[in-house]
């Protein structure tokens, strides 16, 4: 595992690589069927430590990402950043997936979300130990916060909303600007208004159309 301790960055302990990189990389299935005791002989562990390493990390980056944010919705990213499918998407990114170590009842699954981000968070815990949480938080960065799409699930119009209340204390502005066409294809247009910075959207309803002005005004303020 020494080439891929070099390729994570992890390559500056002691004994010149991190020992645990090899058992972060080897599944429950592998261990279990090479005897008794299978759990202290693979990833699951590491793979605990990995958990909370990086939603801390996840939750600083955040902090320091969006200053103005409240609570609920950096939860929801974080949540976002620690879910199954972001972490195995990271893990695939970094070709981990034919390097896991499987058992003979498992080959074939290396693909499975599940392994894949269980891998990731060994890994992360890995880095953890044998390098402390501050080496480990910038291996979290460099391969996966730094590519991870941040989706908080929430309709733009009510990420609007909370950010409008936190930064401005007030709601924002809609109205209804426009509305045209045949009435089995109508197409209506509204503004939105908040902390002085102005979004418009277009939809074939006047949801859709708040919702693609809302969107608009969330770029422009979290680029301010």
């Amino acid at each position: 595992m020494r080439s891929l301790g070099r390729a994570l960055g992890l390559a500056k302990t002691a004994s010149g690589d991190c020992a645990l990189l090899d058992l972060a990389l080897t599944h429950d299935s592998y261990a279990y069927e090479r005897g008794a005791k299978h759990a202290l002989r693979s990833n699951e562990r590491l793979e605990l430590l990995g958990d909370a390493v990086v939603g801390l990390a996840a939750t600083r980056f955040l902090y320091d990402r969006f200053p103005h944010e409240r609570e609920g919705r950096l939860s929801r990213l974080r949540q976002s950043l620690v879910s199954r499918t972001a972490l195995a998407a990271s893990a695939e990114r970094m070709r981990l997936a034919p390097l896991v170590r499987l058992g003979k009842g498992a080959k074939g699954a290396t693909l499975r979300p599940s392994i894949l981000a269980g891998a990731f968070e060994a890994v992360a815990g890995a880095a953890f130990v044998c390098e402390g949480f501050a080496a480990a938080a910038r291996f979290v960065e460099r391969t996966h916060l730094a590519h991870a799409a941040l989706t908080s699930g929430a309709d733009p119009r009510t990420e609007l909303q909370e950010l409008s209340q936190a930064r401005f204390g007030r709601a924002p502005v809609y109205s209804l600007t426009g509305e045209s066409g045949p009435a089995h294809a109508r197409v209506f247009t509204a503004r939105v208004s908040s902390g002085g910075v102005v979004g418009t959207g277009s939809g074939s309803t006047k949801k859709q159309a708040q919702a693609e002005a809302a969107a608009k005004a969330l770029r422009l303020l979290r680029q301010t």
